[in-house]
């Protein structure tokens, strides 16, 4: 059967990719939107100390978190076929381990909040364990829907999570129930969420107990869970250690920070970041070589993700005033540091599916343990040395020896040359540099403090510097921009418009 041009790896996105990226970016797009405008509310009535706790308490969820990797949903996607047996293993290996973990939560959770002196950590901790519950019912059925590719399901359900959570946690914050309100509606918005994968997914046998499969499961599992967990454990222990040294005023600062930093990479490219397992394993159960759809994936991510952190980097000042208020205003160099650093982490976002997708689970966990062991300690010295801001600069360092090592582990698997891997940037850089002259002016000419109405003339001088860039350095992004607005525009139009039938 012949294959259309687009259909060729590297000669430009499949329809199927394309539009299941359209669906899951735009229903990305969406809870951003619900999730930022919830972040605006919340952060004025959260003081910087109160959210540092409820950032402790979801740290101490990444372990359990990361065990449920166990029964892992990415064997469900990565599997070229998948039976009733393997859904039903996937989801008893994740019921049981949620349910020791919920046990062993309950255990710790008081001993937990006596260790950091603030009894409000642990019913928040209480609460929480409720949201964590669910998992086991909602994990299986995202991981059907992603292998179907029918992320506009997947964004519908994602969609409302968001507004109910957006919705209850203001809400409970504006009766005065304060940190505890944040885990509430957490809980609230997980029984949003399962409710719904229950109404899309009415075959209920899929929930019927079973380990007939359990060899596969715990063979991909072990690997999948020990990488989450390393990862998870990194991260949360980084937060858990750094809320004994610091007052929990600076976690929340920090992690407000971080939380804005990574604004473009959950905005920009949560879609592919939703699509890229599902898509590379599709690609790699056809026998279709890699190499050119991972470089080009990487042309496409570099080109859209750089000009959001410049444009961020440089807006940082009167960003966070629009977002958190002017009580946040130490975020401001935390940002700035920080999205200089994310500018070397574009491969991240394809370079673990890709690796899952070629059956490559067992070398994550050794990439994961020194990634851990290298960034951990390097952070926790400088937050030991030099609080916050010694934590943003150690990042400088750390990021880009992670991504190297991530880099180097893929090429074992899709060998390219490293002259192929910046060959599909430099078009990237050039639209990147245009993109910034704008806001850069601005910033120049203007100073501090930046009006927002003169950051939204920053953000249409940086679009249209983009555009610009991409049309003189001929970038492949620009076809895909033209094609995803002729997708939509025939969308549109078969709505309103009434076809005549064919006879």
């Amino acid at each position: 059967m012949r294959r259309c041009a687009g259909d060729l790896p590297g000669a430009g996105l499949s329809m199927g990719v394309r539009s299941a990226l359209l669906f899951a970016s735009c229903g990305r797009y969406l809870v951003v939107v619900i999730n930022l405008a919830t972040t605006a509310v919340t952060a004025r009535l959260l003081t910087p100390a109160q959210f540092g706790l409820s950032v402790l308490g979801v740290a101490v969820f990444a372990v359990p978190e990361a065990l449920r990797e166990l029964g892992s949903v990415a064997y469900l996607v990565q599997q070229k076929e998948v039976t009733l047996e393997k859904i039903r293993t996937v989801f008893t290996v994740s019921l049981i381990v949620t349910a020791v973990m919920s046990v062993a939560l309950a255990l710790v959770s008081d001993p937990i909040a006596t260790y950091y002196g603030d009894r409000r950590l642990g019913s928040f901790l209480h609460i929480a364990a409720l949201a964590y519950a669910v998992g086991p019912f909602v994990h299986p059925i995202y991981a059907l829907m992603s292998r179907q590719m029918a992320f506009g399901r997947i964004a519908l359900i994602d969609v409302a999570a968001a507004a109910t959570n957006a919705i209850a946690s203001i809400g409970l914050l504006m009766m005065g129930v304060g940190l505890l309100g944040l885990a509430w509606a957490s809980a609230i918005s997980a029984a949003c969420t399962m409710l719904l994968g229950f109404y899309f997914q009415r075959d209920f046998a899929v929930f019927r107990p079973s380990l007939r499969a359990w060899r596969g499961v715990l063979s991909f599992g072990i690997y999948g869970s020990t990488t989450a967990l390393l990862y998870r454990v990194s991260e949360s222990m980084f937060y858990l250690i750094f809320g004994k040294l610091l007052p929990a005023h600076d976690v929340g600062i920090f992690q407000r920070s971080v939380t804005l930093a990574t604004f473009p990479e959950r905005v920009v490219l949560g879609g592919v970041a939703t699509v890229a397992l599902p898509a590379f394993s599709d690609h790699a159960r056809r026998g279709n070589e890699l190499r050119l759809a991972y470089l080009r994936g990487l042309s496409l991510v570099s080109a859209v993700q750089w000009p959001a952190l410049l444009l961020l980097m440089i807006m940082a000042e009167p960003a966070v005033r629009l977002m958190l208020g002017p009580q946040w205003h130490e975020c401001v160099p935390l940002m700035r540091i920080m999205t200089i650093s994310l500018l070397m982490n574009f491969p991240t976002t394809l370079n673990y599916p890709l690796q899952v997708a070629t059956g490559a689970i067992r070398a994550t966990v050794g990439l994961a343990f020194v990634q851990m062991v290298v960034v951990l300690t390097s952070l926790i010295i400088a937050a030991e040395l030099g609080g916050a801001l010694a934590v943003a600069l150690a990042s400088l360092a750390t990021t880009p020896l992670s991504v190297a090592l991530s880099v180097w582990v893929v090429r074992r698997y899709v060998p390219f040359r490293l002259v192929e891997f910046f060959a599909a940037l430099w078009r990237s850089a050039v639209a990147s540099a245009l993109s910034a002259l704008g806001p850069a002016a601005i910033l120049l000419f203007w100073g501090q403090p930046i009006p927002i109405p003169l950051m939204a003339l920053a953000c249409l001088l940086c679009t249209a510097g983009w555009f610009i860039g991409l049309w003189l350095a001929a970038h492949p992004m620009l076809h895909e921009v033209a094609t995803m607005a002729g997708t939509i525009s025939r969308a549109c139009r078969g709505r309103f418009v009434a076809h005549p039938k064919v006879v």
